[in-house]
């Protein structure tokens, strides 16, 4: 795939472009039909005018051009272009404008030449298409398929520019273009590119062709991999890449297998497939593609772990690798003594002790770090661990492996005063899951709604990813929304050119772009927002946003802290979503993934079909790696307490993870109705019966499901904030065990509702002081419809007040005008907003709720054993 830079489809993305004085010298070229001559039939496609394979990521690799501080004229004119939607092709003639300093000037002057052959044009696409130049090339590629259709290889190319704007399934269909021109991914159909009707198709193992093959499956099976639908045609493409491939043309397939393998939650298969892809790169003297392998492969650790023991293992050997590598970093593998952490499989002969020795000193050599990574160690943080620690070492090893420039800072930081004057501070957004109905931009567009009526902020909107933030956006930032792609480049340039005053994360976790961007200053201020619950180790984020019952009451008083950042303790719920919710057109099969073929029933109807057998519906509806080893014992303990209980899982996109799940509740209740887990008895068997696992819908189907259930679980030790509003919302029954840190405390929401104040029974039904207090209170909710039905009566009466809280709007404010040195007064705030507290927004309220949540901890745990660092 491409090393091209991401262009953003969405054309209402604007960029400030180079000051005008710079634009003085440009080279014109109009191509039309009479500057090409046929194409040789005795030239050869040439590789190294091709973009390269794509890494293991399904989201191809960005430019490997490095920004500097001040970009260069010819810089800021590409990326000004790359921001530019995708625009359509012309047949009668493309124009071609650049500036003499553009690195494609000698491949445009070659392409204007008379007597020019489409391979000239080529060269000249891709030359653009790796200089962040995507509109352009894409207007060559379109030209090419024009004038000469018989050059298969151009819809290589233009599905790479496809992938890389976020639009995977176009860039499949231009795949599946270039197999049926060159005669099928088997070889075994008719032919009609020019070079294999004269070489033979380019798919077998004797082609000479065969690497545009081997990139060309690899760079389909990354698209399938990024649209999530077909697993199974991943895996196909990738074998067959490796069946007619060379080993040195093999790095990116096994690197992308890898990636699958992870996804579908095959550890040993992904460990196995980055460390061979390792090992070949350094074979071909790639030592930067090769580190960031090896990275991969220490940030593996299971998605789902097979049991409570299990858990504790993954850490210490994540941890090991963690060690292992940044001592690579720091000397190679000259003091190399042992693979305690499993870090390059020498059980499974993967690796060689001597080869290991070998291994040159990799600090400096990850630089092109968000491809490298790809994915961050995103799924560490769902087993409970004490996250500080483990996230310092994650950042400490990107510092050696790093070169200086992943700490750069923006220009107008450096030198402040060329810095554009503004009657507002600048305040930047960033999120790769602001898009559509992603909830991380639905926790902040209320408060950027209050807060945009204000005179003190300019509020900017940048998504990562191909989904472009909803219409709201657009209309209450006054149109300052970028949707990026997935071009880390190009969004940093985008970031130092906006010279903001303040960045939000709403994340850092989930998306190797994001977490990497963290390490940058463009902002005077940083925020990281609780969107991936956890503290991010990396020193350049300011503060860290959280609530005063988000946080264990007895916080301060631990050994240790758990945050690297300053936290910033909102009062009240400190979260909030909008009540209405815009669901955009949503695919059901992919929602389900593997899980749609597990039943011929919706999961809507499935539900439907335990309530009208009188079962008790004990719906957990999260992602199935939330369920953690020691939750089994809960479901299993509710199980043993009511007979006519149902456990409700929800299946993952990926059957192997809920395989893992299944495998280890069967175990825990073998142990709990048979008394061993070497075999199955018959209560066993009856009790697993009544476990059942259904699909994952879309989000308009969410409250439904959620209606059918006689009581939803919130999981521990990580729980969902949206899933549990969203029960409240639906006015079912949720119960809760809030746990020390705040992945587990994210029910907040019960906290508001004042239950008692309507039914004094119905004001304990929710939240839990224990695990067995968790079983015995879901046990009455779903066994006891009458005390059922009054405290659903009760969420339904209570639940407005949970949703639309401007009063979060007014701590935002509050944080940002101090954190930003602004001269306004809560009443002033209050005044812009126009937002008065109500009775339930007061300070005696919250002080009230804060010393209930500690009285609740003092009588169930020994506070000495709660403030220990772990």
């Amino acid at each position: 795939m491409m090393d091209g830079g991401r262009a953003s489809l969405d054309s209402r993305a604007d960029f400030f472009g180079a000051p005008p004085s710079l634009f003085s010298s440009f080279l014109f070229l109009t191509l039309d039909q009479s500057i090409l001559s046929p194409l040789p039939s005795s030239t050869s496609p040439q590789h190294s005018y091709r973009p390269n394979e794509p890494t293991s990521n399904p989201l191809p690799q960005t430019s490997k051009m490095k920004p500097t501080l001040m970009p260069s004229f010819s810089q800021w004119l590409l990326l000004l272009l790359a921001l530019a939607a995708i625009i359509p092709s012309r047949s009668d003639a493309v124009t071609i404008t650049l500036p003499l300093s553009s690195p494609c000037v000698e491949d445009l002057q070659k392409a204007k030449e008379p007597g020019s052959n489409p391979m000239d044009v080529m060269r000249l696409g891709v030359c653009l298409h790796t200089s962040w130049n995507t509109t352009m090339a894409y207007d060559v590629y379109q030209y090419l398929l024009e004038t000469a259709p018989g050059y298969a290889y151009v819809h290589v190319n233009l599905g790479a520019l496809f992938s890389i704007a976020g639009k995977p399934q176009l860039a499949i269909e231009q795949y599946e273009l270039y197999f049926e021109k060159v005669g099928g991914i088997y070889g075994n159909q008719t032919a009609v590119d020019a070079f294999a009707r004269q070489n033979g198709p380019a798919c077998r193992r004797s082609s000479s062709e065969k690497r545009d093959c081997v990139n060309a499956l690899n760079n389909l099976a990354s698209a399938h991999l990024t649209e999530g639908k077909n697993s199974s045609a991943v895996s196909m493409y990738l074998e067959r890449a490796i069946a007619i491939g060379d080993d040195d043309m093999l790095t990116k397939v096994y690197a992308n297998l890898g990636g699958l393998m992870s996804k579908i939650g095959n550890e040993d298969g992904a460990a196995d497939a980055f460390i061979k892809s390792f090992w070949l790169c350094l074979k071909q003297n790639d030592v930067e593609f090769a580190t960031g392998l090896l990275v991969r492969r220490a940030l593996l650790i299971p998605t789902i772990s097979t049991s409570i023991a299990q858990t504790e293992l993954d850490r210490i050997a994540f941890q090991q690798r963690i060690r292992d590598v940044t001592e690579f970093a720091r000397v190679g593998g000259s003091t190399w003594k042992d693979d305690k952490g499993d870090l390059f499989r020498l059980q499974s002969g993967a690796s060689n002790p001597d080869d290991i020795r070998q291994i040159p000193a990799l600090a400096g050599k990850l630089t092109s770090w968000s491809d490298a990574v790809q994915t961050p160690h995103f799924f560490v943080h769902y087993k409970g661990y004490y996250d500080l620690p483990i996230q310092q070492q994650v950042f400490a090893m990107f510092t050696e492996l790093c070169p200086p420039n992943l700490f750069e800072v923006a220009p107008h930081l450096l030198n402040p005063n060329t810095k554009l004057p503004s009657p507002k501070k600048k305040v930047g957004f960033i999120s790769s899951l602001i898009g559509d109905d992603e909830p991380h931009g639905l926790l902040v567009l209320d408060v950027i709604r209050s807060l945009s009526k204000t005179s003190y902020f300019e509020f900017f909107i940048i998504s990562n990813g191909p989904k472009a933030p909803s219409e709201v956006f657009y209309n209450v930032t006054n149109g300052n929304v970028f949707t990026m792609g997935f071009d880390d480049n190009v969004t940093r340039e985008l970031l130092k050119s906006l010279e903001l005053d303040c960045l939000v994360y709403l994340e850092a976790m989930n998306d190797a772009i994001m977490y990497f961007l963290g390490y940058q200053r463009f902002a005077n201020v940083q925020i990281l927002a609780m969107g991936s619950p956890v503290t991010s180790g990396v020193e350049t984020f300011d503060y860290f946003v959280s609530g005063d019952l988000l946080e264990h009451p007895f916080r301060t008083q631990m050994r240790s802290d758990h945050y690297s950042e300053q936290v910033v303790l909102f009062d009240g719920q400190a979260i909030s979503f909008p009540s209405s919710q815009i669901h955009p057109r949503q695919d059901a099969a992919l929602a389900a993934g593997d899980a749609h073929s597990l039943s011929k029933m919706s999961p809507l109807d499935e539900l439907k079909m335990l309530r009208r057998r009188n079962g008790h519906v004990y719906l957990c509806f999260q992602s199935i790696f939330k369920i953690q080893p020691l939750f089994d014992h809960v479901l299993a303990d509710i199980l043993v307490a009511d007979y006519q209980g149902h456990i409700v899982l929800q299946a993952s996109r990926h059957a192997n993870q809920t395989s893992v799940v299944a495998a280890r509740l069967q175990t825990v209740l073998k142990e709990k109705f048979c008394g061993t887990s070497s075999f199955e008895c018959p209560a066993m068997t009856d009790a697993y019966s009544r476990v059942h696992y259904i699909g994952r819908v879309t989000s308009d189907k969410l409250i439904d499901v959620l209606q059918q259930a006689s009581v939803v679980l919130h999981p521990f030790p990580f729980g969902g904030s949206k899933t549990s509003l969203d029960s409240i919302n639906a006015a079912i029954p949720i119960v809760a065990y809030p746990q020390k840190y705040l992945r587990g405390r994210l029910e907040v929401f019960l906290r508001f509702l004042d239950l008692n104040e309507i039914d004094p029974d119905a004001g304990s039904c929710c939240i839990a002081s224990s695990v067995s207090d968790y079983v015995a209170k879901a046990v009455r909710l779903a066994s006891d419809e009458s005390y059922r039905t009054r405290v659903s009566n009760a969420f339904r009466e209570r639940r407005t007040r949970i949703f639309d809280d401007k009063f979060i709007a007014l701590e935002w404010g509050k944080l940002l005008t101090r954190a930003l040195g602004i001269n306004a007064s809560e009443e002033a705030l209050l005044s812009q907003i126009s937002f008065s507290r109500k009775s339930y927004q007061q300070d005696d309220y919250f002080a009230k709720k804060i010393e209930e949540e500690q009285m609740r901890w003092s009588q169930n745990a020994v506070l000495s054993a709660v403030t220990s660092p772990h």
